[in-house]
């Protein structure tokens, strides 16, 4: 691609680095960059007393008491002023390991029935305190003031659970595996409450024992926590302010001691539903009523079971849309909180289910839940019965899952099932296999096995982290079309701050076909590199951190032939210190389709060899505000024609009750002998009653489908653990300016839970 846009952007981008390397641009000195753990960035400050982290790892005895405080946020019961003190925190952004510009303090009680923990986060402007989210697990919570809680109950360094809050008591919550994986679906049974007053900032957590899995004759847990100061884009932890390490590490975590007498009680957890639901579609109308029910029982300390009859998951939030440029299917992540709340064990050979993915993307995932419960058209097949179990048994982790599916497609009941166990090995690294039976789609048997392992460790070269991969995957199907085949890869990992290094390999064979799994592509090589260098400038009191990277993705067949390519640079990404990222990629594509494909319905791509060059520039604004969100645009060659893309995303949080979101982009791509343009939007709607009670809209559009979606749940979580669901869903169909209802589904679901 060239002309004057091109030669506009480059000349600006030229001016705009020489004038930063000269040090002109915001008048600051020539830059100096520095990998020093206690860097200041101010000419006074170096001057100034400034406190470090201290070496070694800290503690905090716990205090039993007889009745634990009431949870109101205030911290104002006398037990808390007999408890010990801990603090304060150490930063690990914007300075690692100097300590937080606002005073933090911590104690621990516990009492036969839960641990309480009370915060005091003094600020010296509390009217500048941000705290806008109050809806339970709503990501959003990262962009207030808030506290992330580690907790390391079997002080096995490598697994725990992860509680966050805000001023307002919201709560969001996690459990980590091996030190790596965060499940972010995981419910727990808990109370908080928050409040600011004009020393800053309380607040104040009650966990249920019957909550936590953990070891009775054990007397110390490990524990973490942090604190993000949203206006000053700070955050500290008590222990391990590095940059690189996250408190989610609870391999750095200290210690809470005196934790005597703990009891679970008898471990049952029953959870009961009942729903009913309308459904319509034209003028026929559909009345159903149904119930079921969760039973979990916790077997030893570490490992427990759960028997679902008649699963249902109404109150899921429906998939977020997406558009297809390419002729690879598309990946939709698994939802269901039945599915998600024991995931992270089915984690394998550095191959990630959930969250983001540091490389090939998803090529291979040899069990994927979403296989259970769908049919090949996407349609829901129900679940007359499923069972769990998962946990661990000394220095093994393991989880398995089977299901039993009603009669779809005349294939009859089926029944699946998925297994894994892993081996602790050295200090986070781990040796396991995975296997899967079953297909719940077909009338044939198909069977996964495959081992991998893990080596990680947090004292490469001096206290960094690097981690590598290894996994081999054998398939075979039974039946008509009876075949096996195979997929293996590596990959190594070294994400620390100043400079960071990806780089995997995998192999897929042509008849690799995992029945319960997920494979975007088959009968290739990947190969993928990614390195950044991402130095924190030390005189430039604008800039927080800069970054330059390059990554590249090659797929071959298993000939070696070319099929696709890409190379990604960015030789400018920077962070504000006001929490502001700037932007700009350039991007080499390569894509050699042997047949015929086609894109946005009606364009078609012929078979052949394509390279083409894209440019991309954004800029995102810092979420510590009250509108915030990314702006970004595209342009370039695309196939054998052009492409250009415009995208936004807004949020906007006029006060805690009231959250706003819009998400919108545009494609343009023009062919010699066709042009199309594609919409896509998404806006929600959140309003908070209480942290309890909370109304979820969502609207999505597409123009390839011309339909509108409409989505709305009210969630009343009326007791701890125990929840109403109001859901409601609409289908319309968007002509000329017209919207023409398809179909309507109204569902009222009501759960309890009791636990013994």
């Amino acid at each position: 691609m060239s002309g004057p846009l091109t030669y506009i952007c480059n000349r600006r981008l030229r001016v705009f680095l020489a004038m930063m390397l000269l040090g002109f641009y915001g008048g600051g000195p020539i830059v100096v960059f520095s990998d020093q753990s206690n860097a200041i960035t101010t000419s006074s400050a170096s001057t100034a007393q400034v406190r470090t982290e201290p070496e070694g790892k800290p503690s905090l005895r716990a205090i039993r008491v007889q009745k634990g405080p009431e949870i109101d946020g205030r911290l104002d019961e006398a037990l808390w002023k007999e408890a010990p003190a801990a603090g304060p925190l150490w930063q690990y952004d914007p300075l690692p390991g100097v300590e937080m510009s606002e005073r933090t303090e911590f104690r621990i009680v516990y009492d036969d029935q839960n641990i309480y923990i009370g915060i005091w986060c003094f600020d010296s402007e509390p009217d500048k305190i941000n705290a806008r989210v109050m809806q339970r697990d709503n990501r959003s919570i990262f962009s207030d003031d808030y506290l992330y809680m580690a907790f390391d109950t079997f002080h096995d360094h490598r697994n725990g659970y992860i509680f966050v809050t805000n001023p307002n008591g919201a709560r969001y919550d996690q459990i980590v595996s091996n030190n790596i994986f965060l499940n972010s679906n995981w419910d727990g049974v808990w109370r908080a409450a928050g409040s600011v007053d004009k020393e800053g900032w309380k607040a104040e957590l009650a966990i249920p024992f019957k909550s936590l899995s953990f070891d009775p004759r054990k007397d110390v847990w490990g524990f973490n926590i942090s604190r993000s100061i949203s206006r000053k884009v700070e955050r500290g932890r008590w222990t391990g302010a590095k940059p690189h390490l996250h408190t989610f590490h609870v391999s750095q975590a200290g210690d809470i001691l005196g934790l005597t007498g703990l009891k679970q009680g008898l471990g049952i957890e029953i959870s009961p539903y009942a729903l009913a639901r309308m459904s319509r579609a034209g003028q026929d109308t559909d009345m159903t009523g149904d119930f079921g029910t969760d039973a979990r029982y916790r077997i030893t300390p570490k490992l427990s079971a759960t028997l679902s009859y008649n699963t249902d998951f109404a109150e899921t939030e429906v998939d977020q849309r997406q558009l297809n440029f390419t002729r690879f299917p598309l990946f939709f992540p698994e939802r269901r909180a039945f599915f998600l709340e024991d995931s992270g064990v089915f984690e394998y050979g550095g191959l990630p289910v959930t969250g983001r993915s540091t490389g090939l993307g998803k090529p291979v995932i040899p069990f994927f839940t979403r296989r259970i419960g769908r049919d090949n058209n996407g349609e829901t097949v129900p679940l007359l019965i499923a069972a769990k179990m998962a946990g661990r048994a000394g220095k093994y982790s393991m989880g398995f899952t089977d299901a039993v599916l009603e009669d779809h497609n005349g294939l009859g009941v089926r029944n699946v099932f998925a297994g894994r166990v892993a081996r602790d090995v050295w200090e986070q690294s781990s040796v396991g296999v995975i296997t899967t039976m079953g297909d719940p789609n077909s009338a044939n048997d198909n069977f996964l096995v495959g081992p991998d392992f893990r080596y990680r460790t947090s004292e490469f070269l001096n206290g960094k982290t690097f981690e590598a991969n290894v996994f081999a995957l054998s398939t075979n199907t039974d039946g008509p079309s009876a075949d096996s085949g195979f997929s293996y890869g590596t990959s190594l990992a070294y994400p620390n701050d100043l400079f960071r290094a990806n780089a995997q390999f995998i192999e897929v064979s042509d008849a690799f076909d995992p029945a319960l799994g997920f494979v975007q592509r088959k009968n290739v090589r990947g190969y993928y590199t990614y390195g950044s260098w991402n130095p924190r400038p030390t005189s430039v009191p604008w800039l927080r951190q800069y970054h330059i990277a390059y990554r590249t993705e090659h797929y071959t067949d298993r000939s070696n032939i070319l099929e696709t390519a890409e190379h990604r640079i960015t030789p400018l990404w920077l962070e504000l210190n006001s929490g502001d990222e700037i932007f700009v990629s350039y991007i080499r594509e390569f894509d050699g389709p042997d047949n015929d494909f086609t894109i946005l319905r009606d364009l078609t791509i012929p078979a052949g060899d394509y390279w083409w060059n894209q440019y991309r520039i954004g800029i995102d604004f810092a979420s510590r505000r009250k509108v915030s969100g990314e702006l970004s645009a595209s342009y370039g060659d695309f196939y054998f024609g052009d492409r250009w893309r415009v995208g936004a995303e807004a949020t906007y949080y006029p006060w805690k009750r009231l959250g706003l979101s819009l998400d919108y982009a545009y494609n343009h791509v023009s062919f010699p002998l066709g042009v199309a343009d594609a919409h896509i939007g998404a806006g929600r709607a959140l309003i908070n009653f209480t942290t309890n009670l909370v109304w979820a809209h969502l609207v999505q559009y597409d123009s390839l489908s011309e339909s509108v979606g409409y989505n709305s749940r009210l969630i009343w979580e009326y007791r701890p653990g125990s929840k109403l669901f109001a859901v409601f869903n609409q289908n319309y169909l968007a002509e000329n300016l017209t919207l023409t209802l398809r179909q309507t589904e109204v569902t009222l679901k009501a759960g309890a839970i009791f636990r013994f």
